[in-house]
């Protein structure tokens, strides 16, 4: 009951089930409300305000300009790392909670998803473009359906393992959309509410995967980080065979004479001369980067697509639109004509459209906490004290109606005009300051 009434976080309204026992309440509301959580935080701001208590020592704020304070570039704000610990693996891009030794991966990383990365694989990106469609066209010519959540994760896995492994492994020409890691990423998944709200098991698993090749239970994680190092050591066997540290131009020579597309990522993270503090991974902690990349790459951007093919499809006065800007872009559309990417980022309503996908669809809806620095950090008037987690959530704010008029409505046009730009540095999509997503270009 101390934490009830007597904690620092006492003052603040919210659940006093979480209060007491955080783990109790998050399983309960994901678990067996089948990942409600988030809406019954929604419920709660509406009855008591920005700032509610959803744990023992966690804050829950709704409010775009407290989100901008937490997440400026040295805000002494740090990611939670038990909370990380959870969702991610230690030491990687996304994992890593110490802020010195993620800026140093982030510059390492950053030339290898860049805007210029993305225009260098605008031709693989067409090619399976056309694959994918042409799956399409024949089912809809065998008057059969077809699964377009898992066409649209077959796609986006493709692109992101040919971004970190060089390689596509092959989903979209699969007949059910899958492969051997795509099947193991959903059991880790379904095993997420679980790993969320009781973070010790999930640190417990991660160290008994490190200490032994055999486990004593069914571990999904540890099928999938198997399944991954084994295509990772195929690939490394060609990039660097002692599996060390080589010259670039060593491993673009490998990849030429064994007939394998260029690894960016496995590049930059393999060469010693990169950042001057930047220390080559072992092969597993190389496996876990690799494996982290593909997992963010592939969920976040799938439910982006999937989440824009629903609204576009079902609001006919923005698919009309968006059909006569594309036809105006391409007036003598033949069958080999496409619109390069260039030409796709300057097109006012294309552009509007997968924005607003992106801030209502938020492909990352849920909370993501930041621990308040060691000189504690002023809320409202109140002093919180070191240590204490402070939960955002993307679903939240960019549904916040200070920001967004007719928040839940899918309107491009939103972006276009007057007051566009203000709301771009609004969106929490991507998260923002020096952890915002690698991945955003």
């Amino acid at each position: 009951m101390c934490t009830l009434y007597f904690h620092p976080l006492a003052r603040y309204p919210g659940s006093k089930i979480a209060a007491i026992s955080t783990s109790s309440w998050e399983f309960y509301w994901n678990y067996y409300h089948n990942g409600r959580m988030l809406f019954e935080i929604e419920r709660l701001h509406e009855v008591f305000g920005p700032v509610i208590r959803i744990g023992v020592n966690d804050l829950h704020v709704s409010d775009p300009e407290i989100y901008q304070d937490l997440t400026r570039t040295n805000s002494g704000f740090t990611k939670d790392v038990g909370f990380y610990l959870t969702i991610s693996l230690p030491g990687t891009s996304i994992g890593e909670t110490d802020p010195e030794k993620h800026r140093v991966r982030r510059k390492v990383l950053s030339p290898a998803l860049s805007g210029r990365r993305v225009q260098e694989l605008a031709p693989a990106i067409l090619q399976k473009t056309k694959e994918l469609l042409a799956r399409f066209e024949n089912a809809s010519d065998a008057s059969s359906s077809i699964c377009v959540t898992s066409a649209a994760k077959a796609f986006t896995m493709d692109i992101i393992s040919k971004i970190v492994l060089g390689q596509e492994l092959g989903c979209v020409a699969d007949p059910a959309f899958r492969n051997e890691l795509t099947g193991h990423l959903d059991a880790v998944f379904r095993m997420g509410w679980t790993a969320t709200a009781f973070p010790r098991l999930s640190g417990l698993a991660l160290q008994v995967m490190s200490m032994t090749a055999v486990l004593p239970f069914p571990v999904p994680l540890a099928s999938l980080k198997r399944s991954c190092l084994s295509i990772t050591k195929k690939y490394l066997d060609i990039f660097s065979p002692n599996h060390t540290a080589n010259s670039t131009a060593t491993r673009i020579e490998a990849c030429d004479t064994n007939n394998h597309s260029r690894s960016a990522v496995i590049d930059v993270l393999m060469d010693s001369n990169n950042v001057e503090t930047h220390t080559v991974p072992s092969l597993d902690e190389l496996n876990d980067e690799i494996l982290m990349l593909l997992i963010a790459g592939n969920d976040t951007t799938s439910n982006a697509v999937i989440f824009a093919i629903y609204q576009i499809a079902t609001h006919r006065m923005v698919r009309q639109r968006l059909i006569d800007e594309l036809k105006g872009a391409l007036p003598s559309l033949g069958e080999d004509d496409w619109i390069t990417y260039d030409r796709a980022k300057r097109l006012p309503y294309l552009t509007a459209a997968i924005k607003e996908a992106l801030r209502l669809g938020s492909p990352i809806p849920g909370r993501l906490p930041r621990t308040v620095p060691r000189e504690g950090y002023s809320l409202y008037g109140h002093w919180l004290p070191p240590k204490v987690n402070i939960h955002t959530s993307a679903y939240l704010l960019n549904r916040h109606p200070k920001i967004w008029d007719e928040p839940d409505a899918f309107k491009p046009e939103r972006w276009i005009g007057e007051g566009a730009s203000r709301r771009d540095k609004y969106i929490a999509t991507f998260g923002k300051g020096s952890r915002q997503c690698l991945g955003k270009e």
